[in-house]
């Protein structure tokens, strides 16, 4: 059984998703994706059964309470302000080679660097003096390790 079946201008909205088994009635919150040219469901999260839910909403009707629930998750996600949990098990174990994290403290710097025609600069120097090696990469590296790395250069050449 689905509620808030919704769907507007390809934008994807969660819905309530209630699965009915010989010993108890679960309540998901699941989101329609379109993935390699198939549309797919995926669970966002898993409310609870109906015994927990009534117990923890003093009686309250579970359902009323979901499709509340559900309604403010789609307006935060139209708002683009929901939150997103990622959780982790330490059980799992990593793949080899599997890369888990990602350095883009540089990308704000990135906006300030182009902005000021610093690349553009670097070009025409470049073209003048007729150098082989991209001048711009070069210093937009020695920019970027400078403020996000702020030690003294005798530190940056040690690698302390």
């Amino acid at each position: 059984m689905c509620y808030n079946k919704k769907k507007t201008q390809g934008v994807a909205f969660v819905r309530l998703q209630i699965v009915k088994s010989k010993n108890a009635e679960s309540f998901y919150v699941i989101k329609s994706l379109y993935v390699s040219k198939k549309n797919t469901t995926r669970v966002v999260e898993k409310l609870g059964t109906r015994a927990e839910l009534e117990k923890k909403l003093n009686g309250a009707d579970p359902i009323l309470w979901a499709k509340k629930y559900i309604a403010e998750l789609n307006r935060l996600e139209k708002e683009k302000k929901l939150d997103i949990v990622i959780k982790y098990s330490q059980n799992q174990i990593i793949e080899k080679d599997e890369k888990r994290l990602f350095n883009c403290g540089y990308l704000f710097l990135q906006k300030i660097y182009n902005e000021l025609k610093l690349p553009i600069i670097c070009k025409e120097i470049g073209k003048k003096y007729k150098y082989d090696f991209d001048m711009n990469s070069i210093l937009s590296r020695l920019v970027y390790g400078r403020i996000i790395f702020p030690r003294s250069k005798n530190m940056m050449k040690s690698g302390r």
